[in-house]
C-alpha cells in the first residue's frame, strides 16, 4: 500500500463523518502538499462544504509542503509513527505555517 493509498482511508473516513466536514469547512480551499522523496506527489484541498478532496500532481498554493519517504509517510497515516516525531528525528521536513500543520495532524487523526 502507498502513502496515498492510505492517506485516501483517512480522507474517506473524513468525508463521511458530519462533525469533521463542519470543522473542515473553516479551511474551505486551503491546500496541502505531500511530496514522497520516491513516488509521485500529492495534495489535499478543502473543498467549500468542508470534505477533502485527494489529487495528484504538484501546486504552487499549498498552506504547507511535507516532504519524506513514500514508507514514512505510509507509518505516519497509518499511526504507526508519531507526525511529530517523524519531524524531530527529521524524517518528515514540513515547510510553511507549522502552526497550521499541526492542526491538519489534529484533524486527520480524528479520522483515523
Amino acid at each position: 500500500m502507498t502513502s496515498k493509498d492510505a492517506l485516501k482511508g483517512i480522507v474517506d473516513k473524513f468525508n463521511s463523518m458530519d462533525e469533521l466536514k463542519n470543522d473542515g469547512k473553516a479551511w474551505s480551499a486551503t491546500k496541502f502538499q505531500f511530496k514522497p522523496s520516491d513516488s509521485q506527489p500529492y495534495y489535499l484541498e478543502f473543498n467549500a462544504d468542508g470534505s477533502i478532496a485527494l489529487n495528484d500532481g504538484e501546486i504552487q498554493d499549498a498552506k504547507n509542503v511535507f516532504t519524506a519517504d513514500d514508507a514514512t509517510f505510509g507509518d505516519v497515516f497509518t499511526g504507526k509513527l508519531d507526525s511529530m516525531k517523524a519531524f524531530l528525528f527529521r524524517k518528515l521536513k514540513v515547510s510553511g505555517d507549522l502552526s497550521s500543520a499541526q492542526k491538519l495532524v489534529s484533524l486527520l487523526k480524528r479520522a483515523q
